[in-house]
């Protein structure tokens, strides 16, 4: 009973979530929700179940006909005139065994084997359908291939979070170019009476077809021509760096030495104009976007007495946890052994660290607030209490923006001429270009809005972040002035966003996670909504961040801990890391919280594992952090990690591109996963690079002209 009600979700989420995504946009956070609340919904009975097989096994053979009776069709359905002669001209084709007639039908979709593992994606061959093509002067035929989705509706089902929603099988269909979606629909009419139950004459088949040609659209035009000017200005700024700078930089030097060799002062003192005159304004300016000089900064390993060494191995693991995690999310929407892969994964303990990979970003959150008070408190200190405020929040639009909108700009305007596929979405990654949306990611306020509509649905990180970086100063001031004024405001802070996510979850019956059984359909709903991205709900890790951040700032790194007290305070710490990551095993298995325990869980949980991640860092700030200190610190990490901010903001870009241009579902296995999960993560790093050296690093190059900032 368990595994067929198990394999019928599994089908539901194989089908609905491509499907949604590709042809409705659904934001990437619904798919998240989606994967495995429907495989462990098991509210179906039997006889549901057998009637599902039944037809099924109907549908299944429904491409081979497709082509049977068009003329029946086009009387009483409406197929076009110029769809039923090019059908008869390829029926024609057939029975002389023509080479493009046979590759129409070839390109087809059949059924595919594991279909009751939940492979309902048949997606046909759509290359050869789109390199098919017949002309014919004497019969005036001019035929091309022509790829279209068909989703059939099979059966009705519950939607994690939409309510109502169909459970569609996706056929990859063949025609000839003259034939319209509207025909395509026609033709399926022509057998739809003969399903074996219930009426489904009044359900609409959603058939989509790819255009022939992508014109650019004005938007794109404009992206198009802004990244060519971007593109330029590297490329001036990288030439006249290297060609001018570094060359009359090493000409000064050796005349520098051969100088002093020879004790001829004037030209020493020629060298070193020539090494001023580098250094106008305007050339700073242009120096900004050198490839050369960027790409030194951001591949250094040079480490100060100062740095705090550990936080790039945290970025680095957390970041590649984040990846990881959008990893099987996102992949698992396009293989075709659902069923069996879910059940399995979910089986396992060590997988949670996986389906509970959604507090990875509130470790970020944590070292966001940790930094933030740290170097804060440290500059307020050197000024005697006064900073520029206005500066202080400008600094941190000026960090995140431009390279936030310049990818956000590229994906929405130009993801529809990335690649294609079957089911590549012919509109790309965004609703509408995301331009009903775009000003509210600017303003760092889109979490506060349908998320159905948000632009880049994976930024609302960065809009929490930026709320918590507005109200850090109502924490910071008086953490600077009066130790215990500070420490009751951050503790009111940390009550506010405690007791929140718990009367929410409470109130609405939420379940503890994304990725677990229990809970009300309507709690569930909200969690995206109400609970996942509202700041008021994720607060608690930046400020435990902040409070650690003053502990190191007031200790000044120079804390021993007793060694005993130093490994009790490590056990602790990781058996509250090891709950928080793997103690809803249960719950993802069948066995669901009560609602006053997953209020608590969803009210402390993400404090607690800010406080984990808080606690390794000042333990590795302060000398207490042993060979966990040593790995975290290794070098490499520091290049990384810089590259993490525009990583976060491209990987997905990557992923999509990659699964929605896939010409076949994917059979997932551990090695595929693993070998799926270095592939994003590495091609992620390259594009990253790219993006920090044209977007982030120019824009914090800009700010140390403009601005006179001292060079650090």
């Amino acid at each position: 009973m368990f595994s067929s009600r198990l394999l019928f979700f599994s089908f539901v989420f194989a089908i609905f979530a491509p499907f949604s995504l590709a042809l409705k946009h659904v934001p990437y956070l619904n798919v998240i929700g989606n994967a495995v609340k429907l495989v462990n919904n098991a509210n179906r009975d039997q006889s549901n179940d057998d009637k599902f097989h039944d037809t099924l096994s109907y549908w299944k053979e429904i491409p081979g006909k497709l082509l049977n009776e068009n003329e029946n069709a086009a009387d009483q359905y409406n197929v076009s005139e110029q769809c039923s002669f090019s059908l008869a001209a390829l029926q024609l084709g057939l029975t002389q065994r023509e080479t493009w007639a046979l590759q129409i039908i070839d390109a087809i979709a059949k059924p595919e084997a594991g279909v009751l593992d939940g492979s309902l994606k048949w997606l046909g061959s759509y290359d050869e359908c789109k390199r098919t093509s017949y002309h014919n002067e004497s019969r005036s035929l001019d035929i091309k291939g022509k790829y279209s989705l068909l989703s059939i509706p099979i059966g009705a089902s519950t939607n994690a979070l939409s309510g109502s929603s169909v459970t569609a099988l996706v056929i990859g269909v063949c025609l000839p170019d003259s034939c319209s979606p509207g025909d395509i629909t026609a033709l399926v009419h022509n057998n739809i009476g003969r399903i074996p139950f219930g009426n489904f004459s009044g359900l609409q088949f959603y058939v989509t077809s790819e255009e022939e040609d992508k014109p650019l659209t004005s938007n794109a035009v404009v992206a198009i021509v802004i990244l060519s000017i971007l593109a330029l200005i590297v490329i001036l700024g990288t030439a006249y760096d290297v060609i001018i700078v570094q060359w009359l930089r090493n000409i000064g030097s050796e005349l520098q030495k051969h100088a002093e060799d020879e004790k001829i002062p004037l030209l020493n003192h020629n060298s070193k104009e020539v090494h001023m005159e580098s250094e106008s304004t305007y050339e700073k300016l242009l120096l900004s976007f050198s490839v050369y000089s960027n790409a030194k900064k951001i591949l250094s390993t040079r480490k100060t007495s100062e740095t705090l060494t550990a936080l790039n191995g945290i970025r680095f693991l957390s970041i590649s946890w984040v990846v990881l995690g959008h990893t099987f999310a996102f992949v698992l929407s396009n293989i075709s052994n659902s069923g069996p892969f879910l059940k399995e994964m979910l089986g396992r303990r060590s997988f949670q660290a996986i389906a509970n990979a959604l507090v990875a970003v509130d470790s970020f959150f944590a070292l966001s607030g940790f930094l933030l008070a740290y170097l804060t408190l440290k500059e307020m200190d050197k000024r005697n209490g006064k900073l520029n405020w206005a500066m202080f929040y400008f600094h941190r639009f000026w960090r995140l923006t431009p390279a936030y909108m310049l990818v956000l700009m590229t994906e929405a305007t130009l993801s529809p001429y990335f690649a294609d596929g079957p089911v590549y979405p012919p509109q790309g990654f965004e609703v509408d270009y995301c331009g009903k949306s775009w000003w509210k990611n600017l303003l760092y306020i889109n979490n506060f809005f349908d998320s159905s509509e948000m632009c880049m649905a994976w930024s609302w990180y960065l809009s929490n972040d930026m709320q918590f970086f507005i109200l850090s100063p109502l924490m910071l001031i008086p953490l600077y002035y009066h130790e215990i004024a500070g420490i009751i405001v951050c503790l009111v802070f940390l009550l506010g966003t405690t007791i929140a996510p718990g009367v929410l979850s409470t109130h609405y019956d939420m379940p503890p996670s994304l990725f677990t059984v229990g809970g009300s359909q309507e709690g569930f709903v909200d969690y995206f909504s109400k609970y996942y991205i509202k700041p008021w709900c994720r607060m608690g890790p930046y400020i435990i961040g902040i409070m650690f951040g003053y502990l190191l700032y007031k200790t000044k790194g120079k804390l021993r801990i007793h060694k005993v007290l130093n490994l009790l305070v490590w056990a602790v710490s990781a058996t509250l890391a090891c709950l928080v990551l793997y103690g809803l095993y249960d719950a993802m298995n069948g066995n669901p919280l009560s609602t006053n325990v997953s209020s608590l869980y969803n009210a402390t949980d993400r404090t607690v594992w800010g406080a984990c991640v808080c606690w390794v860092i000042y333990a590795c700030a302060t000398g207490n952090g042993g060979f966990v200190n040593t790995l975290l610190s290794w070098s490499a990490f520091g290049p990384l990690a810089r590259l993490s901010y525009c990583l976060y903001l491209v990987h997905p870009v990557i992923m999509y591109a990659y699964y929605f241009s896939s010409r076949t579902p994917i059979y997932l296995t551990d090695f595929s996963a693993i070998y799926l999960f270095l592939g994003n993560i590495v091609l992620s790093f390259m594009v990253a690079f790219v993006a920090s050296l044209v977007f982030e690093a120019p824009m914090m190059g800009l700010e140390k002209v403009l601005l006179r900032k001292d060079k650090k």
